[in-house]
């Protein structure tokens, strides 16, 4: 983390957060030394809110030296713990930060979890130095958040996922983001197929096995032997490029694909990527939104440059798969 980080977005997240969740009493972003950087609550400014952010002072007094000695080798970690009647969640989806939450006991934890798992990652880009972090909260978070609560089952599994969408959209890059958090500057256009595996840890007794089929898209040439790539998959990602126009009409044209090749119905999403690039964007989220309707699918927007959304969306894709099971 270098300079100061950019208060009027953390801000913003945590107002957004706090829209979002009801049973969320106040929340705060604290560097890895309990010290808090941002925090936002429902209380009215005055003696109410002070007592509440001191709650969670206090709370991170308390537990900042366990959360260190517990999760010391971790950068991703979630936990809950209960005291005087609330619930304290504390999250963290990077190496700078830690995002508490207190809740009223009757918040799903599942719901805490997966807006708390978002918005910490998010923390983690904007205290990265990125200045264009998206606030707002994708429809996938609210989907997720709102899923049948119970325990998941336990095992490995295996999930294929394919990756279908026109050349240079940025598939291979939004895989080499979710597999090794990187991103290259250099491009190899794919030819035919790539395949990758990364397993995603949902807890510690359920894991997802993702065999992920980067498919090329070059539509004339390959065209004729793509059907073979799509057999047995049990999800799909649609990618777009929001700087390139017409390129949303791609979508219709490769579900057509999956719809023949895939006898079973499957969840895809539309994945509008290099959202990050603002003063090239020709695609509007709303214009995303409307397709994704009329074919009755979810939608995330993404940047494999920042890494903005892109483990959302996979783990969007790991919770439909395991509800099947």
């Amino acid at each position: 983390m270098e300079g100061l980080p950019n208060i009027d977005l953390l801000e913003s997240l945590l107002e957004n957060y706090m829209f979002d969740i009801d049973g969320a009493i106040a929340v705060a972003i604290c560097d890895r030394d309990g010290f808090i950087i941002a925090s936002n609550s429902k209380e009215k400014a005055g003696t109410e809110s002070d007592s509440v952010m001191g709650a969670i002072s206090a709370f991170l007094d308390i537990y900042i030296d366990r959360i260190k000695n517990e999760f010391k080798t971790q950068s991703n970690f979630f936990n809950i713990t209960s005291m005087q009647e609330k619930k304290f969640a504390y999250c963290s989806m990077g190496s700078h930060s830690i995002l508490t939450t207190i809740a009223d006991p009757t918040t799903s934890d599942l719901e805490l979890r997966i807006y708390s798992e978002y918005i910490a990652g998010k923390v983690e880009l904007v205290l990265d130095g990125f200045e264009i972090v998206s606030t707002e909260i994708p429809e996938i978070i609210r989907v997720l958040s709102k899923r049948r609560e119970g325990k998941l089952p336990k095992g490995l599994f295996t999930s294929k996922l394919i990756l279908t969408g026109d050349f240079k959209v940025g598939k291979t890059s939004l895989i080499k983001r979710f597999i090794e958090n990187l991103f290259s500057e250099s491009y190899i256009s794919t030819i035919g197929v790539e395949i990758s595996k990364k397993t995603l840890v949902m807890d510690e007794d359920t894991k997802i096995n993702f065999v992920l089929w980067d498919i090329g898209g070059q539509i004339s040439s390959m065209a004729p032997y793509r059907h073979r790539f799509y057999e047995g998959a049990s999800a799909a990602f649609i990618v777009i490029d929001r700087t390139r126009p017409n390129n949303l009409e791609s979508v219709n044209r490769w579900y057509k694909e999956i719809l023949d090749s895939v006898s079973r119905n499957i969840p895809v999403v539309i994945v509008g990527n290099k959202s990050d690039l603002q003063d090239e964007l020709v695609i509007t989220e709303e214009e995303i939104k409307i397709v994704a309707k009329e074919l009755g699918f979810h939608y995330i927007l993404t940047s494999a440059l920042t890494g903005e959304n892109v483990n959302e969306a996979f783990l969007y894709i790991a919770y439909r798969f395991i509800e099947k099971i």
